[in-house]
């Protein structure tokens, strides 16, 4: 179940590095947004790795039967 919703987000974490375009950091502590842009290759790249990364692990626990 758990790897099914990780492999979800994964697919959603690289339609957002295919289709985003604006990327804006936040403060990691109390999650608020600033107004301050990330460089939009940086976020996509950052978005790719994450889902990437979710979608892996995803599959190797649908693999493992956890």
């Amino acid at each position: 179940m758990i790897g099914t919703i990780l492999v979800i987000f994964g697919v959603l974490g690289i339609a957002g590095a295919v289709l985003g375009k604006d990327f804006r950091v936040a403060d990691p502590e109390t999650l608020i947004e600033t107004k301050q842009k990330m460089p939009t290759w940086l976020g996509r790249l950052l978005c790719a790795v994450v889902g990437t990364g979710m979608i892996g692990i995803g599959i190797k626990m649908q693999v493992d039967g956890k």
